[in-house]
C-alpha cells in the first residue's frame, strides 16, 4: 500500500517504491547493507549499530533486518555475539559472492560500479538438447530466448541467454525488464526459490568478444544455472558470460565443524 508521498508499506515502515525495484523488503535490505560494506561505510571490526537504531535508518521493519542479518551471519560476513552485538568480520568474504543467489545488476553493484542494460531482446525460440533437458521439456518444445548485454559504469560485462518454457507466459500484455525474477514474480506469478549453477572458465570467443568490446582471448566465466519454484519444478535455464576482469566471485564454504565426523575420523 501506499501513502502520499508515495512511499511503500510494509509492516508500517516506510520504503520508497522505487528503491525496492521488485524486490522484497529483505532483498532490499540485503542489498543496502552489502552496499555498505562494499563501500566501506562499515569495515572489518565494526559494531553495527542496534536492531531498532537500523530498521529505523533504512525504513524497515525490524523483522525484516533480522531476516537480512541473518543472511548475512550465514554467508560469513558478520557475527552476532550474544550480549555484545553484531560485528563485521575481520576476515570476511567480499559480497560478490555466488553462495547467495543475486541478479547480474546486484553483483555488479556489489563490486561499486553501476548497472546499466547495453541490450536487451527477447524472441520466441525452440528448445535443443541441452535446454530440453535442464528444463525437463520435449525437445523442439516452444521456449522464450530473453538475451541481455549488462554494463558497469557503461561497459559492456556480462552477457546473458534466459530461457524458459512459452507456456509460462503470462495470457495479457507484459513487459520484460532487466530482472528475470521479477518478471518471472510479476507477470507470470512464479517466485524463483532458489537455482543450482555450474561454473566453467572459458576463453570469450569471436562471438561474445564483439559484444563486450574485448579480446576473443579474454578470459571469462561461464555460469549456466536452473532456476526452480517452491515445488523444485526448473523454472528458467540461464547461460551468462562475465568477463573475468570485471568481477572478482568468491564462494563461502563452510568449515568442517559443521560436518558430521564418524568415530574413526571419516564422514
Amino acid at each position: 500500500m501506499t501513502d502520499n508521498s508515495g512511499d511503500v508499506k510494509r509492516n508500517n515502515q516506510p520504503v520508497h517504491a522505487e528503491k525496492l525495484d521488485g524486490r522484497s523488503v529483505t532483498e532490499y535490505v540485503l542489498a543496502e547493507l552489502k552496499r555498505m560494506l562494499a563501500e566501506g561505510i562499515l569495515s572489518a571490526g565494526d559494531k553495527l549499530k542496534s536492531e531498532p537504531e537500523l530498521a529505523a535508518e533504512l525504513g524497515v521493519s525490524r523483522v525484516s533486518l533480522r531476516t537480512a542479518l541473518a543472511q548475512l551471519e550465514a554467508e560469513g560476513l558478520i557475527s552476532r555475539r550474544k550480549g555484545a552485538g553484531t560485528y563485521v568480520n575481520s576476515l570476511r568474504p567480499l559480497v560478490q559472492s555466488f553462495h547467495h543467489n543475486v541478479t547480474a545488476d546486484e553483483l555488479i553493484s556489489q563490486i561499486g560500479y553501476t548497472p546499466g542494460l547495453y541490450e536487451l531482446a527477447w524472441k520466441n525460440s525452440v528448445a535443443n538438447a541441452e535446454i530440453a533437458h535442464k528444463l525437463k521439456i520435449e525437445v523442439g518444445s516452444p521456449i522464450i530466448d530473453i538475451y541481455r548485454v549488462r554494463t558497469a559504469d557503461g561497459r559492456p560485462v556480462t552477457v546473458e541467454h534466459d530461457y524458459f518454457s512459452r507456456d509460462l507466459l503470462p495470457e495479457k500484455d507484459f513487459k520484460v525488464g532487466s530482472s528475470l525474477y521479477a518478471f518471472l514474480a510479476e507477470e507470470c506469478g512464479i517466485e524463483i526459490v532458489f537455482g543450482v549453477a555450474e561454473l566453467h572458465p572459458s576463453l570469450l570467443g569471436e562471438e561474445y568478444a564483439n559484444v563486450l568490446k574485448s579480446s576473443p582471448d579474454s578470459l571469462c566465466l561461464v555460469v549456466k544455472q536452473v532456476d526452480y519454484d517452491a515445488t523444485e519444478r526448473p523454472i528458467s535455464y540461464s547461460i551468462e558470460h562475465h568477463l573475468a576482469d570485471a568481477f572478482d566471485f568468491r564462494l563461502v564454504r563452510q568449515g568442517p565443524g559443521a560436518v558430521s565426523i564418524k568415530p574413526n575420523g571419516k564422514k
